[in-house]
């Protein structure tokens, strides 16, 4: 989606954090846990074969700081590339496994 802006759904995330879930229960229920709660969890909400391909690359570690949400490096949606205007370049990142919900 062309112009996305994602930063008031960051501040919803954020609320959680500050109500006392951690950064990755966050993005665990951001993915997974929104995946299940609508039906779709069957292919979509987490990397794994046979899922679909929809990531969101970041600057930063969002396990750590939700605030590397608001740094959108590219988007991955049903396994096509979207790179939003003006995005600085993805540099190497340790790798990272996410909590499977």
């Amino acid at each position: 989606m062309s112009g996305a802006v994602f930063d008031d759904f960051v501040s919803s995330l954020e609320f959680f954090e500050h109500i006392g879930f951690s950064a990755t229960e966050v993005v665990d229920l951001a993915t997974c846990g929104a995946a299940h709660a609508v039906g779709i969890s069957h292919d979509t909400g987490l990397i794994a074969p046979g899922y679909r391909a929809d990531l969101l690359v970041v600057g930063g570690d969002p396990f750590d700081d939700l605030q590397a949400l608001r740094a959108v490096r590219l988007v991955m949606a049903a396994g096509r590339l979207h790179i939003p205007p003006g995005a600085a370049p993805a540099g190497p990142v340790p790798p990272r496994v996410a909590p499977r919900c």
